[in-house]
């Protein structure tokens, strides 16, 4: 839609994370306000997975948005970039990478690395890449499974990586190489065991920020191996370098903005990614050789970066600790750094002998898209922090536009138009390809294919709504351009139809955007009165539509549909989102379960306390060691001290709540206020939900993201899974060795259920009489309750409107006197007879004032 659904229809809704191996000194307090556990609470910013790291370690450069979802519905999606979108703006393979192995190497370990891999690639559907299959291999240092101890932070850092090169090269094979700790002699040591296993491609999204004169004698020669593409992060914290992409002998990787752009040839647009106090390391590495395949003047050592891709807004999947809590966004050049090692991975095997840094810079361009717009700061040599044409360091050359700049050896290149067989018409989005190597016609029509040289077998065309074409074989040499056409036949198609209604209570026909998944085509509306939509979809094929109600509140659907020879019908009923409650003509109904214990000498009741062998002081609610109520809340609380007592007890303590009855609700969310201390490599606190009686429980909230103290804090977990079920337990657990505290207040379940209201809706457009366009800005408004009005909006999206579109609820059946006003217009007024559960047409044409 060109504008929001609240702005179309003219009415307003209703009301640095690290870890230490060893526990230090309690963090300085930081007091939070309310913390959303599904909701982007900061907008657009971003967190550190890793802190800066100590003298001889390097620091993961991972970036998390605090928005997370830890599930999701049957019909819902990651928020972020998904493989398709990567994929498509790089022009490279749906299903490239077999017979290739990509290592990453990483510190610490995350033991559910291969389970929540498992879970990104079966929600995008690429194939499934585990160690019973082969795909998935994770060792250690030594190549062995004596993995290292956890950490947090790293076990984002790993699950970003696995997902990053899953998303640009589904078929090839992984190692995960997770190395003792964050020291750089144990990541190096890592470089050489993943060159051991037989990587030819290798992917480290970590840094240490410098450039000294002793790295290349301490370290270099483990990033130096020939014949394997060694990547690593040029960084995130704006112009200046890290180690080990100062390497001159490995391909250091900068970081885009990529964001979807339907007005551009290409569909994408791409600037120097910058979100905040975060941007892509460059700069001049002076105590590293130049590369002789650097030709640029500002810089006598080696500059950074190379090349570059997307370093912001993708979607992860990880479980792990404190950050792990379920489908998140996240950023920094450690995106970018596994996509260019799986698009090396991609173009084939490097030369022997040769260093897969210098290929980007003997294509003279072929193959990448050059980044011209952005900066990662301010510098004295302005390319090298201010992108431009040509070489620049925030983006390097440029990010990928097929394979022909990352593999080396002879090429040539193949290029043409590809027509519409019928009208001659340039058919855009169409891809052309072997396979291996892609391209996508631009709005004319016209690709550009870089090819290895030689005999080239199966190049074919395949587009939506056309038949592909048969494979076509050509010979190339080297440097040669070949010119080849395509024409397509386009496919017969068949008629979709049906009514989007609501399907909440009112049952009223809704005015919705319907987009076919996969289709370049424009999306089609539903009629504003009717909610009846007719679309023509290519016959013999399955297809998901894309539904979204231009009235807000409503949850998007999307519907599969089969398309055979028979015109077919596909109704749609779409639900109203008791969470945000914004949906006209209902009202939210909430109830709160509250417990504030205000006992100080025992759990409430229905409330226990279990306590693992072991665990001396468990949860408690007499403030043993007289802190005071910091959770925001008042009175008694409950609280488990792991700082009391010797050093070094074990704890293992649930407070576990009485079963609630949320059988008629449509959504629920927990509330609590706490305080605590935590230190995340040694304490870890969840929350946790069960529908059996305890028997089996499923993790609502991860815990902290960051360790230090927090107090004052109101956490919200949103519940809707459970929704519908007669009987949840919620489970605070607390599991410490050598911990410090966590304290409760005030536990809240509130159960929501939208109602409908009596009434019925008004919808039409505002026309100027004399001219019949809509009048945008006019006030449709109740005579007799001047508060219920609706504000006439253009409609750029949907031709058939044609701007002056309102809706307009109106409560109680019967007639209503509506008032139409517009500035350089007579007032008119008509009467209109509204219907409980129905949507009644009124169309207005309004004169201007004489």
């Amino acid at each position: 839609m060109g504008v929001s659904a609240v702005a179309l229809l003219g009415f307003q809704p209703a009301a640095s994370a690290g870890t230490s191996a060893e526990r230090g000194p309690t963090a300085a307090p930081t007091r939070l306000n309310t913390v959303a556990a599904d909701a982007d609470t900061s907008g657009n910013a971003f967190t550190p997975l890793c802190d800066t790291p100590a003298k001889g370690h390097a620091a993961c450069y991972a970036l998390r948005a605090p928005g997370t979802t830890a599930r999701l519905g049957a019909v819902q999606t990651p928020t972020g970039l998904s493989p398709q979108d990567i994929r498509s703006a790089y022009d490279l393979p749906a299903d490239g990478g077999a017979g290739q192995t990509i290592a990453i190497v990483d510190a610490y370990d995350n033991p559910n690395a291969e389970a929540d891999l498992a879970v990104y690639r079966s929600q995008y559907g690429l194939p499934p890449c585990t160690s019973a299959n082969g795909c998935f291999e994770k060792v250690d240092q030594r190549g062995g499974t004596d993995y290292p101890t956890t950490n947090d932070s790293w076990a984002g850092e790993i699950a970003l990586d696995l997902d990053m090169v899953s998303a640009a090269a589904p078929q090839a094979h992984i190692i995960l190489v997770e190395v003792d700790n964050d020291g750089l002699d144990r990541l190096a040591a890592g470089v050489d065991r993943a060159v051991a296993l037989g990587a030819k491609y290798i992917s480290n999204s970590y840094g240490r920020s410098g450039d000294f004169e002793t790295d290349q004698a301490t370290y270099g020669a483990s990033y130096d191996h020939p014949g394997v593409a060694v990547v690593a992060a040029s960084g995130d914290n704006g112009y200046g370098v890290s180690f080990p992409a100062t390497l001159s002998k490995v391909t250091s990787v900068g970081g885009t903005n990529l964001v979807a752009d339907p007005t551009s040839a290409r569909g994408w647009s791409e600037t120097v990614w910058n979100r905040n106090t975060y941007a892509p390391g460059s700069g001049c590495a002076t105590h590293q050789p130049k590369p002789a395949f650097q030709k640029d003047t500002g810089c006598s050592g080696r500059s950074v970066a190379d090349v570059s891709a997307v370093a912001d807004n993708v979607a992860v999947y990880n479980t792990f600790g404190s950050t792990g809590t379920g489908w998140q966004r996240y950023g920094g050049t450690s995106v970018a750094t596994p996509v260019i090692a799986a698009v090396y991975a991609l173009a084939g095997n490097p030369r022997p002998g040769t260093y897969p840094n210098a290929y980007p810079y003997a294509t003279g361009g072929t193959g990448l898209t050059d980044i011209t717009s952005g900066s990662n700061g301010t510098c004295d040599t302005a390319y090298l922090c201010t992108a431009g044409v040509g070489y620049d360091g925030p983006t390097g050359l440029g990010t990928p536009s097929g394979l022909a700049a990352f593999r080396g050896g002879p090429s040539g290149t193949v290029s043409g138009v590809v027509k519409d067989a019928k009208t001659g018409r340039p058919v855009a989005g169409a891809t052309v390809g072997t396979g291996l190597d892609v391209a996508t016609t631009l709005q004319d029509g016209t690709y550009s294919l870089n090819l290895p040289a030689g005999r080239v077998d199966g190049l074919t065309v395949t587009a939506f709504g056309y038949r592909a074409t048969a494979p076509t074989a050509l010979d190339i040499a080297d440097g040669q351009a070949v010119t080849h056409d395509f024409t397509m036949t386009p496919l017969p198609r068949v008629h979709v139809r049906g009514t989007v209604k609501d399907g909440s209570g009112h049952g009223w026909p809704l005015y919705a955007r319907i987009s076919v998944e996969g289709s370049p085509e424009a999306p089609a509306w539903t009629d504003p009165a009717t909610g009846a939509y007719d679309i023509t979809l290519p016959k013999n094929a399955g297809y998901k539509l894309d539904v979204s109600a231009a009235l807000p509140g409503y949850e998007p659907v999307t519907r599969a549909v089969t398309v055979s020879a028979r015109p077919v019908t596909a109704n749609v009923a779409m639900t109203v989102d008791p969470d945000a409650a914004t949906a006209i003509g209902y009202t939210p109904r909430r109830i709160d379960n509250s417990e504030t214990f205000d006992s100080a000498t025992a759990a409430p009741a229905g409330w226990t306390v279990t306590n693992a062998a072991g665990t001396t002081n468990g949860w408690q609610f007499d403030d043993p060691i007289q802190r005071g109520n910091a959770t925001g809340g008042t009175g008694s609380f409950a609280v488990v001290e792991s700082d009391q007592g010797p050093f070094g007890p074990h704890q293992d303590s649930q407070l576990t709540s009485p079963a609630y009855d949320l059988s008629n609700a449509q959504s629920a969310e927990l509330t609590f206020k706490t305080s605590y201390t935590a230190n995340l490599t040694q304490q870890h606190m969840t929350v946790d939900a069960s529908t059996d009686g305890g028997k089996t429980w499923q993790n609502a909230w991860a815990g902290p993201r960051v360790g230090g103290t927090s107090d004052h804090l109101t956490v919200a977990v949103p519940l809707r899974q459970y929704a519908g079920q007669r009987s949840v337990r919620l489970r605070f657990h607390f599991v410490a060795d050598w911990g410090y505290f966590w304290a409760l207040d005030d536990v809240t379940l509130q159960s929501r259920l939208l109602e409908p209201v009596a009434g019925g809706l008004a919808v039409g457009t505002v026309r100027d009489a004399a001219t019949g366009s809509g009048v945008v800005g006019g006030a449709v408004v109740d005579a007799h309750a001047p508060e219920i009005a609706a504000v006439t909006v253009a409609t750029p999206d949907d031709p058939a409107v044609g701007g002056g579109l309102y809706t307009l609820f109106l409560p109680h059946s019967g007639r209503h006197t509506l008032r139409v006003a517009a500035s350089g217009y007579a007032t008119l007024t008509r009467t209109a007879v509204i219907h409980d559960d129905r949507v009644t047409r009124e169309d207005f044409r309004i004169r201007q004032h004489r």
